[in-house]
C-alpha cells in the first residue's frame, strides 16, 4: 500500500480516539519523512570482521525468514494493523530490541540465548530476575543455592524466541536497524512501551484491550521478563536503515539463500551467530 491508504486506513479506523488517530497519523508522516530521505547506513565490514552494534541500535528477528525479509524490503517493517501479520499485545507497533549498550553481536547473542529466570520464597513479596547468558547456564544451580531463594522459575529469553539463537533454529534472520541518525531518533517518538513519549490514556487505543490494565502496570515496572530491552514503534520502519542482516546455522551454511539475501539487499553486511560478517557490504 502507499501513504495514502495507510492514512485513509487511520481515519476510518473504529475505536480509535481522535487524539490517536492525529498521534498515528503524525508518525506514517515521519516514517514516509525517513523513508524518502534515502538514508543508507555506511559500514565497511569485511568477511571475518566481529561485527560492533552500537548503543540504540534496533534489531528485528521474522518468522517467515526469507519471505519475510522480502515482504519488508519491499514494503518496510509494518504494523500488523496494517498488514496480515502476526497478531501481538500492541498490534499498532512493530516490535524491536534497543540496545541499551555497545555490543559485540558475539556476545549479545550469548547473552540473550540463556534464559530468563525469576526466584522468590512463597510467602515472600520479595523477587529477583535476572538472564542467565547461554555460556553461564552450567552454573545455574550453584548460583540459586547460593541466593537462598525456595523456587525459581525459567524461559528462554524473548530474543531467543524471536531472532536467529543458539537454542532454536525456527527464526534464520534478524534485521540490524542502525538508529544513528535523526529519522530513527524521531520514530522512537512513538515507542508505545515509553511512558514518556506515550502517556497511559493516548497508549490505550494502541494496546490488546484485555492487557491494558496489566501492561500500564509493566510498562512502568520493568523487570528481566517485561524487559527494557524492547521497543515497539507505532506504524513502523523503513527498510533503508537495514545495516545488516544475521543469519541462522541453516542460512549460513546456504549458499543459495545467502546469495538471494545479497542480491535482493546489496549494501548490507551478513552475519553469523559467531558475531562473524561471512558477506561484507561492499
Amino acid at each position: 500500500m502507499n501513504k495514502e491508504e495507510y492514512i485513509k486506513q487511520v481515519k476510518e479506523k473504529s475505536g480509535l480516539s481522535s487524539q490517536a488517530k492525529e498521534f498515528l497519523l503524525a508518525q506514517i508522516n515521519k516514517y514516509y519523512e525517513a523513508k524518502n530521505s534515502h538514508y543508507v547506513p555506511n559500514n565497511n565490514y569485511k568477511i571475518g570482521d566481529d561485527v560492533r552494534l552500537k548503543k540504540g541500535t534496533l534489531l528485528h528477528g521474522t518468522y517467515k525468514n526469507i519471505d519475510g525479509l522480502k515482504e519488508i524490503l519491499k514494503d518496510g517493517l509494518i504494523s500488523s494493523w496494517f498488514i496480515d501479520g502476526r497478531g501481538s499485545k500492541y498490534p499498532s507497533s512493530v516490535g524491536v530490541w534497543n540496545l541499551k549498550q555497545d555490543y559485540l553481536l558475539k556476545d549479545y547473542i550469548n547473552y540473550y540465548s540463556g534464559g530468563t529466570v525469576r526466584y522468590f520464597n512463597h510467602m515472600d513479596s520479595q523477587k529477583e530476575t535476572e538472564v542467565i547468558p547461554f555460556d553461564k547456564m552450567d552454573k545455574f544451580i550453584a548460583n540459586f543455592i547460593s541466593k537462598k531463594y525456595l523456587v525459581w522459575q525459567m524461559e528462554q529469553t524473548k530474543e531467543a524466541r524471536f531472532m536467529p539463537s543458539l537454542v532454536q533454529d525456527i527464526v534464520q534472520i534478524g534485521i540490524i536497524f542502525n538508529a544513528d541518525n535523526k529519522y530513527v531518533k524521531d520514530l522512537l517518538k512513538g515507542d508505545v512501551l515509553n511512558p514518556q513519549n506515550v502517556n497511559d490514556e493516548l497508549v490505550k487505543d494502541f494496546v490488546n484491550e484485555n492487557y491494558y490494565n496489566q501492561f500500564i502496570k509493566d510498562r512502568i515496572n520493568k523487570d528481566d521478563f517485561f524487559t527494557d530491552r524492547e521497543s515497539a514503534i507505532l506504524f513502523g520502519i523503513p527498510a533503508n536503515f537495514i545495516e545488516g542482516i544475521l543469519v541462522g546455522r541453516k542460512y549460513e551454511n546456504d549458499n543459495k539463500v545467502l546469495k538471494e539475501i545479497k542480491d535482493l539487499i546489496p549494501n548490507v553486511y551478513i552475519c553469523n551467530l559467531d558475531g562473524k560478517v561471512i558477506i561484507g557490504n561492499k
